[in-house]
């Protein structure tokens, strides 16, 4: 049943995905230079959304969050096309630092690459001559799988950002838990329970109890890998072949349970989205592919609380959506996204979902000064 259950979780990601799809991706490398360290060369791949005059309203006005990605060990852009896609699509930049990508990685320097990087790529929204020239956003995440998701914790403490987001992180070939202390941004820590590459109880669990956030997440993805965040790397997945049991999950369903918490995470803080912070608590709260720990006290609003009785039908639904209140005045009903995206609302107690796509939403019922939200599923 569980396998069943992911396997449409895929499918509703990819729908997701394609409803967000606002932009195509485009790409272009460039070597940068730190003054501060004998002008070391720091390459990166740059990925951006491709303004199109279809999309260019207010061009002049719209700018685009900037994601910083550390890639794992010996691992190259191409495993983390995903990332891309999905990200830029949505509406980000994402640099990947294409450096210490040997055996002999300097996990040291690669950590102050990532943090280089950051005010690197802001600079360049000044720099007319560069393809971000007047549309980089002033905020800025650091993320990094494995290898990456290490320095990717040491350079959050170098420098100011939104909010840190590691996957499957490993302690580096030096001192890691100290710098995660001096963490102060909201963090995620990504870990899958079958990880063998880099183990929880040895890796994920200790950089998340150092870190320094006042909020802070770590979500625990059921019989999830370490590899699977990527795509397919002959090093990473030979390494995974060799230490890793009792995986649970595909590839596609690990990316699928990730991205949909990543997305909602990353709309919220990159891009002060509300609702997407309740898609993301209301995730974490009633995911059953997940476990998960915070220290957090976040405002989720109240989900089927049992002294209001909220029913909605069909479920699935795919003409029109019933609500039904006992005791309760009905206020309005706001219908949203997986994405935190409000689509429509009602007064009356019924909501047309006819013309939308299959897959998950929530229904966001006011009554009486009380505010209550269903997850629901449109199914054609």
């Amino acid at each position: 049943m569980k396998t069943v259950l992911l396997s449409i979780l895929s499918v509703f990601f990819l729908v997701c995905s394609g409803i967000a799809q606002d932009y195509d991706v485009r790409s272009s490398s460039k070597t940068f230079r730190d003054a501060d360290r004998r002008n070391r060369r720091v390459n990166a791949r740059i990925y951006y959304p491709n303004i199109t005059r279809q999309n260019q309203t207010n061009v002049a006005q719209e700018s685009f969050p900037v994601v910083v990605l550390g890639h794992g060990f010996v691992m190259g852009s191409d495993a983390y096309q995903n990332f891309y896609n999905t990200l830029v699509s949505r509406g980000y930049i994402v640099v990947f630092v294409n450096t210490e990508g040997s055996f002999f990685a300097n996990h040291e320097a690669y950590s102050k690459d990532l943090a280089f990087m950051v005010g690197a790529i802001q600079a360049e929204n000044n720099n007319q001559s560069s393809v971000l020239f007047g549309i980089v956003d002033d905020k800025t995440a650091l993320i990094g799988h494995s290898m990456g998701g290490g320095a990717a914790t040491v350079a959050a403490s170098m420098v100011e950002v939104e909010t840190l987001v590691t996957f499957a992180p490993a302690l580096l070939r030096f001192d890691t838990l100290t710098p995660a202390s001096m963490v102060s941004e909201d963090a995620i820590v990504f870990s899958g329970s079958a990880d063998g590459v880099t183990p929880p109880d040895e890796h994920h669990i200790p950089i998340y109890n150092n870190l320094g956030s006042d909020c802070k997440y770590f979500i625990n993805i059921t019989g999830g890998a370490h590899c699977y965040y990527a795509n397919s790397n002959f090093f990473c997945d030979f390494g995974e072949n060799s230490s890793s049991g009792n995986i649970q999950i595909t590839r596609s369903q690990q990316q699928a349970i990730t991205f949909q918490f990543l997305n909602s995470w990353f709309d919220y803080k990159l891009k002060g989205n509300l609702d997407a912070q309740q898609t993301f608590l209301l995730d974490i709260a009633t995911s059953g592919d997940i476990t998960s720990e915070n220290t957090c006290d976040n405002p989720l609003v109240t989900y089927e609380p049992a002294e209001i009785e909220v029913k909605t039908f069909p479920n699935p639904a795919n003409k029109v959506l019933n609500i039904k209140l006992d005791n309760l005045a009905l206020d309005k009903i706001e219908f949203y996204s997986q994405n935190g995206q409000l689509i429509r609302s009602s007064t009356t107690n019924q909501i047309n979902v006819s013309d939308l796509r299959p897959g998950h939403y929530f229904a966001k019922v006011y009554a009486e000064g009380t505010t209550v939200t269903k997850k629901v599923m449109i199914q054609k």
